[in-house]
């Protein structure tokens, strides 16, 4: 059986894959080690890890602390786009949501059927580097694969062990907030698993049944956003992953103009 963040990105992914990679762990576990467009890391249980960052140089003191690779040398920063995602649900084709006595009710469609939830209690925002910048980025990365493979590799073994990474990700673009809820369904066994992360008071679970969970909020304007990011859930992350030194594959999609954006974004 999978896990619930292998659970949660695969089925999310599936229906939102311009959005990038939804994180089951938006937390980054440390408020000075926030993701950041640039970073070189990889996901470890729902979690995304930074090793470097590509924009930095080496004795850079925003750098994450973990050293760079041999010949390491950073990138001329591209521009930024920001954007904003809106308010409201975002859950995958096996899962249907209803209001029922006030609660947002979630459903699996169908026993046994994995499925994954995403609410947004009011808009995320979105950052990434311009879509015209992705030619350029991709050629750096493609002349520094094999050498930042190997020491993520080599990093998540000395400090990960129990993790098996099968990709190092170059992160491009990500989205975050400063409130959410999570939910995936695994199976008929198990039912509906709950994010771990502490939502705030006013936003309550109100119950977790096989196959469904409710959600309500007892104050819907709670939610503020933060442009200073000073609570940072990140819960989508966009880039290029290495499977392997010479495999470069892109997720997500950062345009190049707001016209070109998926349902949903708009920019200010």
């Amino acid at each position: 059986m999978h896990s619930p963040h292998e659970v949660y990105q695969n089925e999310l992914k599936a229906k939102y894959k311009p959005y990038g990679w939804a994180l089951w762990e938006p937390d980054s576990g440390n408020p000075n080690n926030r993701v950041s467009v640039g970073d070189i890391g990889f996901i470890s249980d729902g979690r995304f890890v930074r090793i470097f960052n590509i924009r930095l140089k080496r004795d850079d003191p925003k750098q994450c602390g973990h050293g760079v690779p041999e010949g390491y040398y950073p990138i001329e920063p591209p521009l930024f786009s920001k954007r904003w995602l809106e308010s409201g649900d975002y859950h995958s084709n096996s899962v249907r949501m209803t209001q029922e006595d006030g609660m947002r009710v979630y459903r699996s469609k169908g026993r046994g059927k994995t499925g994954a939830v995403l609410h947004l209690p009011n808009e995320a925002y979105f950052e990434d580097f311009i879509g015209s910048a992705s030619s350029r980025i991709q050629e750096y990365l493609g002349q520094n694969a094999k050498k930042f493979y190997d020491f993520a590799k080599n990093f998540a073994k000395n400090h990960f062990p129990d993790t098996d990474i099968k990709d190092v990700i170059l992160v491009t673009g990500y989205s975050v907030v400063t409130s959410w809820a999570a939910a995936v369904f695994l199976d008929k066994n198990v039912g509906a698993k709950l994010a771990s992360q502490e939502l705030p008071k006013v936003f309550q679970i109100q119950s977790v049944v096989l196959g469904h969970v409710n959600l309500t909020s007892t104050d819907p304007s709670f939610y503020s956003k933060d442009d200073n990011h000073s609570v940072d859930h990140y819960i989508y992350i966009r880039g290029f992953q290495v499977v392997k030194p010479g495999s470069i594959q892109p997720f997500g999609v950062p345009p190049s103009r707001c016209v070109h954006d998926p349902p949903g974004l708009r920019c200010r």
